[in-house]
């Protein structure tokens, strides 16, 4: 699998984080998007990482550039509370990745999931297949 498709999956099927997101005000929860924004933010984000290969020196930065897109947008305000957490947690995580991260450390962001962090991120990936439901398929 290719690292993009590992890391757009990371966000678009898992939503995986470590531990608890932060509450610094800055999540993309905090802003309100329509669902067409939304999805479009997210179509983005697995276009622009589909052609990482995993040998790019600033594989971090990739990241989380991608991810800025998503965080600039917002979320619809329908979406719920834990899957927003879910979102924002995930976000937290690739903004904490460092620049030149590896491809082990970006397989390695979803490793040790704690129960809240893993039902909100079940929660995130439903909302997202529900509202976006044609995500991946080009834009």
């Amino acid at each position: 699998m290719k690292l993009g498709l590992l890391a757009a999956s990371l966000v678009l099927v898992a939503g995986g984080a470590v531990g608890c997101g932060s509450d610094d005000g800055d999540g993309a929860s905090d802003k309100t998007a329509s669902k067409k924004d939304f999805c479009d933010a997210f179509q983005g984000f697995y276009d622009d990482l589909t052609s990482v290969t995993g040998d790019e020196k600033d594989l971090g930065k990739i990241l989380k550039d991608a991810a800025k897109k998503i965080k600039d947008v917002g979320v619809p305000s329908d979406i719920p509370d834990d899957a927003k957490e879910g979102l924002d947690d995930t976000l937290d995580q690739i903004d904490d990745l460092p620049d030149d991260a590896t491809a082990d450390d970006i397989q390695n962001l979803d490793q040790e999931l704690d129960d809240d962090a893993e039902k909100n991120s079940k929660a995130f990936s439903d909302y997202l297949d529900k509202t976006c439901p044609d995500l991946g398929a080009g834009s």
